[in-house]
């Protein structure tokens, strides 16, 4: 009779896990954000730079993404930590690269920088956006000098008191240049980042509350595969709402959370992921435009860099062994036949390529 209650008492828990966001689980464990076993040092050395060459002024305004990255902007701020990370990644960082790199966020916490939003014009990368990319990229920063226990309690404190004040800003539409409304109509894409950004930045500093109001955020977005099978009909737009997705459901993995099975109403994450990675196969590279925003020039998606048209996610993917599909490796070898450089998405905030080279075959 105990065990039958037991079972019961567990089958509707897992019940309440598959349909109700967050407060179905407890964590028992410390919070993580970097798995280290699957770096490629021979990427991560060919694209990392020394913390003594990156530029420490930030713009009081947060900006959309334009390329070439602006100095000072919050785009090239995420391009500068990636640089350095490779490098510590790697094993060429040192003491010294880590006090200025640890002094680059602490300067910019307390500091104004890139809490004023300016949309400058119609179109184009959304700043609102970007702020959520800046979260993920100091999240990654801030998890690799914990690691090296360069920070104490009041100094990520301090960085967690800015986070507060940006991710205000993460749900922005315009009004004007430097006019916003809180709200409004946010593309998925966006929104699954401002969850995925929030639940970085609680693994990274081990602080349960923020994972679980990024979690919130997430799930909410995850339950459109009760209403639908993909996220955008637009194929551009729904891979581009993938980087969040697959980073957010990889930080999950991290710390116990595997929702790749996760059951809905129109499948399974890991059956819409199939179903995608052979719609971009179907496609096979041909340039679209994106429902995200009309004014963008069409673009083909299976590369390994870019902005948003890129499947930099794959490295993300493949970190667990039971997405490794055939569908999966086609598109790989797709995606490594069409560029000359390793997987590198800007919006993921991270070099994938380097994190997670050792997750797939690279003919570099």
């Amino acid at each position: 009779m105990k065990k039958l209650l037991k079972l019961l008492i567990l089958n509707f828990t897992l019940l309440l896990f598959l349909h109700i966001p967050s407060y179905s689980f407890e964590i028992n464990k410390d919070l993580k954000l970097l798995d280290l076993t699957k770096i490629n040092n021979y990427t991560c050395q060919l694209s990392g730079t020394s913390a003594i060459s990156l530029n420490n002024k930030f713009s009081e305004f947060m900006q959309g993404y334009k390329f070439p990255t602006r100095e000072g902007g919050g785009s090239k701020f995420v391009e500068d930590n990636v640089s350095y990370l490779n490098q510590a990644f790697s094993g060429n960082g040192s003491d010294k690269d880590d006090e200025i790199f640890k002094k680059r966020f602490l300067d910019l916490a307390n500091s104004n920088s890139f809490k004023k939003i300016d949309w400058e014009g119609k179109g184009g990368s959304s700043p609102s956006f970007v702020t959520t990319i800046v979260i993920k990229s100091i999240a990654y920063s801030i998890a690799y000098l914990k690691s090296k226990n360069k920070l104490n309690k009041n100094e990520i404190d301090q960085i967690s008191n800015y986070i507060k004040e940006l991710d205000k800003n993460t749900y922005l539409t315009s009004i004007d240049r430097f006019t916003s409304k809180q709200g409004g109509n946010v593309a998925i894409d966006q929104r699954f980042s401002r969850g995925t950004a929030l639940m970085l930045w609680g693994a990274a500093i081990n602080d349960k509350v923020y994972f679980m109001e990024g979690y919130n955020r997430y799930f909410e977005e995850l339950k459109t595969l009760d209403k639908r099978q993909v996220f955008s009909k637009n194929l551009r737009h729904n891979n581009e709402t993938i980087h969040h997705v697959i980073q957010g459901a990889e930080v999950l993995r991290l710390n116990g959370f595997n929702i790749y099975n996760m059951d809905f109403k129109k499948g399974t994450l890991r059956s819409h992921m199939e179903s995608h990675t052979k719609n971009l196969l179907k496609n096979n590279n041909k340039k679209i435009k994106t429902s995200g925003d009309m004014t963008a020039k069409a673009e083909s998606i299976v590369r390994t860099t870019g902005y948003g048209a890129h499947v930099a996610w794959i490295p993300f993917y493949l970190n667990d062994p039971e997405n490794k599909t055939e569908n999966i490796e086609k598109l790989n070898e797709m995606a490594l036949g069409n560029s000359v450089n390793e997987y590198y998405g800007q919006q993921l905030a991270i070099h994938s390529g380097c994190l997670y080279g050792k997750n797939y075959f690279s003919p570099y």
